[in-house]
């Protein structure tokens, strides 16, 4: 069991605790991490350091509490998630629980992403949480002059268990915040058997505020005196403006500046900026632009030509990086083993979020403030502190909500579009991107070749496996002189039984702008590697289900669970009518288990369609029952997406797709039926948002094979890929 907020890391000195009178109530810091003093084995010192926590607990007299949450919430329920967690060892009435952002500061950790969120914050706010209590109960057995033992709490009051008094939270807030917080060593944690929050479904905290309209996103600011800007990008990745005239667009009503703007390396090409009174006006303005582009050294480069490099490279692995050798690396053919080999290909994949890029910035002599839906609102106040040249702490960072992030947010180049241009127009600036530019100008999702070797002994064993990944790196791209080309997650130590391994990697240079996208590079080994062992185990006319099983073996009882529970829910095995078919596929996702069972139809008229999702999931504890199931539909919707629909190209050193008539994503009508089947344990929770994406495109891929006969390897699905003959 890996538990990446062991409680060993936090000592007294990292995880500290304050109290002070905030109004008329209980203030409670505590620092969820420290990276710094991670980083140089020290930790920080109370005496030589003003304390800096990065949550907080605020409780009022009226004993209404207000839990501070430091990550960005994005849809996949955060808001609601980590503050139950405070909320449960608290013992607070969940009645009486609201959320607030924290502020963005430098000693904080308010990067989101990588599923992440629970996983790093379950212990310190679940200490957060039952020091508050402590200091609850001391103040109440103060206050009666009875021993603390003699008092417990339930919601959102203290008892004291001998004569049955009580005092709300409420009226014990100001004399708690005088208590000094408990010693570490004493402090209890709540019997995960007594929770009376979390494990259940609950409601979300921002779903009035969203379904009413009352909810901020970032394409929603409006900040006094402040322009919009709709900005004309270079087709071309590393292109540049070579002239502009621009008096078309200066005559369009309310349009205010023009603005030429250099390109950024590795983020934007030259652009040329519309600024004007309202969002109408900036885009009929950029639609006046004449502009002649020169469009750079990489103007001839294109996808198809990419391919043909990284077909030639998998079969000849010229320079290619080793990420991982283990034992005996050839396969080898010889009596009583079989060798089974196979190719896969995943194209280029933008994120296409349901709101668009955008970012508000106000700058001033000496002064940044951003409004921002980001995933990464500190990098981001590094930007912008150094395009005005003011200190960092002179930059204000309000983060919103966000429609939707999945990696892309991730990202600056639209934080430093506004702040350029606010600090070339002179007031405050809201960029705004249409779906257009979010879809030419993303971070994509790289694409890739990966071969797959192996030699399975008489029981179908793996006995050696060979993994090559062909294409363009994300590292590489962002960093050049890396000497890691391309991370390997949830690829480098597949979940199962095996003997010998080796793992390599041929980078395929491309002017394609790369990112992270939503489950990063799990999502394509999920992919290619369930899809061969699939293959591994009809080669050796195996049940797909119990050739898993036994490639898991005995020692990995949780993963042996989900893909039986399943294959149970999925009624495996039973008939299907001509044309359908059933896959399934495994991952295991920084220690989340998912199998999923996809159940499809193939006919020569409408080639694939997925009818129905069975997905069970163990993510150890489950917080909000309600936001894992909502998280696991969501990414299979997204992954079913992705494995029917999507694809980028490039042509002419731009990319082709514009806008979902061309970069289709599921509709209602595509969508399956979705079941999520959540297995309850009290292991420490990991992450949820992301690991329903690896298998799935497998397990669909499986579902047509066993519906045809037919393999397809390379995504999209289409029907032009299957022989309509042979069906």
């Amino acid at each position: 069991m890996r538990d990446t907020t062991d409680t060993t890391e936090l000592s007294r000195r990292t995880f500290v605790v304050t109290s002070a009178i905030a109004g008329a109530g209980l203030l409670l810091g505590v620092r969820i991490r420290d990276d710094r003093a991670r980083s140089n084995g020290s930790a920080p010192s109370l005496g030589s350091e003003p304390f800096a926590p990065n949550a907080w607990i605020k409780l009022d007299e009226t004993g209404d509490v207000t839990i501070l949450v430091h990550k960005s919430e994005m849809g996949q329920g955060v808001w609601t998630a980590l503050p139950m967690i405070v909320a449960e060892e608290m013992d607070a009435d969940w009645r009486r629980v609201r959320a607030e952002r924290a502020p963005t500061r430098p000693d904080l950790d308010t990067a989101t992403g990588g599923s992440s969120s629970i996983r790093e914050s379950w212990q310190p706010l679940r200490r957060a949480g039952a020091t508050a209590r402590a200091m609850l109960v001391a103040a109440a057995a103060k206050r009666w002059g009875v021993p603390e033992r003699e008092c417990a709490t339930s919601v959102g009051e203290v008892v004291h268990t001998r004569t049955r008094r009580r005092l709300g939270y409420g009226a014990l807030a100001r004399e708690a915040a005088t208590m000094p917080p408990p010693d570490e060593k004493s402090l209890t944690l709540k019997d995960p058997r007594t929770f009376r929050i979390v494990g259940r479904d609950t409601r979300r905290l921002d779903t009035p505020a969203k379904v009413t309209g009352k909810a901020s996103f970032g394409i929603d600011v409006k900040v006094p005196g402040m322009l919009v800007a709709v900005v004309a990008r270079c087709p071309t990745f590393a292109g540049k403006v070579a002239s502009v005239d621009d008096s078309r667009a200066r005559a369009v009503s309310g349009v205010r500046h023009v603005l030429t703007l250099d390109p950024v390396p590795k983020q934007l090409p030259g652009r040329v900026a519309v600024l004007a009174d309202d969002t109408w006006s900036a885009m009929q303005g950029r639609k006046a632009l004449d502009i002649q582009w020169d469009l750079g050294e990489q103007a001839a480069f294109s996808s198809d030509a990419m391919w043909q490099e990284a077909r030639r490279a998998v079969d000849e692995g010229t320079d290619a990086k080793i990420n991982r050798a283990q034992g005996d690396t050839t396969v080898r053919q010889s009596e009583g083993t079989r060798t089974v080999e196979a190719t896969y290909e995943l194209p280029f994949l933008a994120h296409a979020c349901m709101e668009p890029m955008n970012c508000t910035a106000s700058v001033t002599a000496d002064k940044v403030e951003l409004w921002l839906p980001s995933q990464f609102p500190e990098p981001a106040r590094g930007v912008a502190a150094r395009l005005a040249n003011v200190p960092l702490d002179h930059v204000e960072a309000h983060v919103t909500f966000m429609g939707g992030g999945f990696g892309r947010r991730a990202y600056q180049d639209f934080v430093v579009e506004a702040v350029q241009l606010s600090q070339r127009a002179g007031a405050p600036v809201k960029v705004v991107w249409t779906r257009e530019d979010d879809i030419q100008h993303d971070m994509y999702r790289p694409a890739q070749l990966q071969s797959f070797r192996a030699s399975l002994d008489a029981n179908g064993r793996l006995i050696t496996l060979q993994n090559r990944i062909v294409g363009p790196s994300t590292e590489a791209w962002w960093n050049p002189a890396t000497t890691t080309p391309q991370r390997r997650e949830g690829g480098e130590t597949p979940p199962y039984d095996y003997v010998n391994t080796l793992n390599d990697f041929v980078r395929v240079p491309a002017p394609v702008p790369l990112g992270a996208w939503r489950a990063v590079q799990n999502g394509q080994n999920g992919f290619c590697f369930e899809s061969f062992i699939d293959e591994c185990a009809h080669a050796m006319q195996i049940d797909p289900v119990a050739y898993r099983l036994m490639l898991l073996g005995p020692n990995r009882p949780r993963q042996q669970a989900v893909v039986r529970l399943a294959a149970e829910k999925a009624r495996w095995g039973t008939p299907l009518p001509r044309g359908r078919g059933r896959g399934i596929a495994f991952f295991d996702y920084d220690g989340t288990y998912v199998a999923e069972v996809a159940e499809v139809t193939v006919t020569k008229r409408d080639g694939v369609h997925v009818d129905r999702v069975v997905c069970a999931f163990d993510c150890g504890t489950i917080v909000n029952p309600d936001t894992v199931r909502a998280q696991a539909e969501s990414a299979v919707i997204w992954a079913t997406s992705a494995a029917l629909f999507g694809e980028i190209t490039m042509k002419d050193g731009r990319t082709v797709q514009s806008n979902f008539h061309d970069y289709r994503v599921l509709r209602m009508a595509d969508s399956p039926a979705v079941e999520v089947h959540l297995v309850r344990n009290n292991e420490i929770p990991t992450g949820v948002g992301e690991p329903a994406v690896p298998p799935l495109g497998a397990a669909i891929a499986n579902a047509i094979f066993a519906a045809t006969g037919q393999r397809l390897r390379k995504t999209p699905f289409r029907l032009a890929d299957l022989n309509i003959a042979a069906m």
